[in-house]
């Protein structure tokens, strides 16, 4: 939300949708309201499954800044849609976003980076159509599949070893 404060100051147009139900809504909520982008921030609430991905096809780029998650399973489902991802360089979120390549990492908390990376690809259509392809093509190489079957042939290696 600073960061969409500060772009606003910067003139870049944007908007934000926040989805989800999550503890800290009313928090953010206020934060908006103080921040006054109330005019550029949607709180959507809970999105089905359907709604989301047409929301990640739909949307320029996908913000994910949480200070550590076990893995970046939102970035990947951004990136199978085509959507690049802007987040915090945090365990589980840098497994899942390619710096400069699917997206960029920035220092958790710092807002300034967030606003720089945000606004560059918002305002470059080649750089996010860029992000955005290499983003599908680095999603298409995960599945539950293909992690299933690397996870057995580990294991049969272990059991080999044995």
């Amino acid at each position: 939300l600073r960061a969409v404060a500060l772009l606003r100051e910067q003139g870049v147009a944007m908007r934000l949708l926040v989805g989800g139900r999550g503890d800290q809504r009313a928090g953010l909520e206020r934060l908006a309201r103080e921040l006054d982008i109330e005019d550029r921030v949607e709180f959507a609430g809970f999105v089905s499954e359907t709604d989301k991905r047409t929301l990640f096809r739909r949307a320029w780029v996908h913000v994910l800044t949480s200070p550590k998650e076990g893995w970046g399973i939102s970035n990947m489902e951004a990136a199978a849609c085509g959507t690049a991802t802007v987040a915090s360089d945090s365990p589980g979120l840098r497994d899942s976003v390619r710096d400069g390549e699917t997206g960029f990492l920035v220092r958790h908390g710092d807002t300034a980076a967030l606003a720089d990376r945000l606004r560059a690809v918002l305002q470059d259509p080649a750089l996010r159509d860029r992000l955005g392809a290499n983003a599908r093509a680095f999603a298409a190489r995960h599945s539950w599949e293909r992690s299933a079957d690397r996870t057995e042939a580990h294991l049969q290696a272990l059991l080999v070893q044995a």
